[in-house]
């Protein structure tokens, strides 16, 4: 029988963001990374995620390094245009002069021609917690950082890095799962989902935000999945909502509303994620949700609170 995958995450966050990582972690893996590092059976595409800096399938992990020497003289590797590099970020106390020592050991048991400057496959070696680990290694792209350049925003939209974790929570990272936003404002969180591959809609009361969302989608390419609606009218069910819900200072909205808003994403989806400035739990518990799981977010002098809710 195949041994499932096995994978190393190297983690990283700004300090203010600490807690929101921490959420994105336990949603997608059901676990906190333990100084920086995660490790997973559970594919996760780094590239997904502000916050993942690489990831190392593992090909190969043994206690001592010559009997990882030894598993690839056994499993004999054949690759073109490959790079060989030393994972620094796991932290092992390796000296730095004796890496190319290893690496050398490690590229005299790989038949091919290696590319440093245009590889189409980088392998690693690494050490954590006493254990050689050898596979192969995805950095993140970092694509994500273009959406900041959209061309229509307002001061206080979430971020992109906050969008893209909202996300990837709704949907514990896994692509099957239908996500609403019925407040999508400009769209951000539906650039990132459909960016990720996830299945995400959006709905949009104002008609001109509406056409923004719809101008942003299409400056990225993406399907332009938003309507003018009145999320209150809509039918369909979804896995989960995501209500970035509208707040005094920056609207004309009313507890009601509120209310009314939080009660109308408990009839159209299971779940929920709730931004919001202020403390809105007594809402969702009045909406028959629950809430699992939290984090506040700082922006600026504002500070946003995630809930989420089932």
């Amino acid at each position: 029988m195949k041994e499932p995958k096995k994978f190393i995450y190297i983690i990283n966050y700004p300090t203010f963001e600490e807690e929101l990582c921490m959420l994105e972690m336990r949603s997608i893996f059901n676990t906190e990374p333990k100084d920086k590092i995660l490790i997973s059976n559970i594919d996760f595409n780094p590239s997904y995620s502000t916050f993942i800096k690489s990831r190392l399938e593992i090909l190969h992990e043994e206690e001592k390094f010559e009997d990882l020497l030894k598993k690839l003289e056994k499993d004999i590797i054949t690759l073109e245009d490959f790079k060989l590099e030393f994972i620094k970020a796991l932290k092992a106390d390796v000296p730095y002069n004796e890496r190319f020592k290893y690496l050398s050991e490690i590229g005299d048991r790989i038949i091919g021609v290696p590319d440093i400057k245009s590889p189409k496959l980088v392998l690693a070696l690494g050490k954590h917690d006493k254990k050689w680990f050898f596979g192969i290694h995805e950095k993140n792209d970092n694509l994500w950082i273009t959406h900041e350049k959209k061309p229509c925003s307002y001061s206080n939209s979430l971020s992109v890095r906050v969008a893209k974790s909202i996300v990837n929570i709704a949907a514990n990272g896994n692509k099957n799962t239908k996500i609403i936003d019925p407040c999508c404002g400009v769209g951000t969180t539906i650039v990132e989902g459909l960016s990720m591959g996830y299945e995400i809609c959006g709905t949009e009361i104002s008609e001109k935000n509406t056409n923004n969302a719809k101008r942003n989608l299409g400056f990225f390419n993406l399907d332009p999945r938003v309507t003018h609606q009145d999320m209150h009218t809509i039918k369909e069910s979804y896995d989960s909502s995501i209500v970035d819900i509208p707040y005094g200072l920056f609207s004309h909205i009313t507890k009601d509303q509120q209310q009314n808003i939080i009660d109308t994403a408990r009839r159209i989806s299971k779940n929920m994620i709730l931004i919001t400035f202020e403390d809105l739990d007594y809402m969702v518990e009045k909406s028959n949700f629950k809430i699992v799981d939290r984090c506040a977010v700082t922006k600026g002098s504002f500070k946003r609170y995630i809930l989420v809710c089932k």
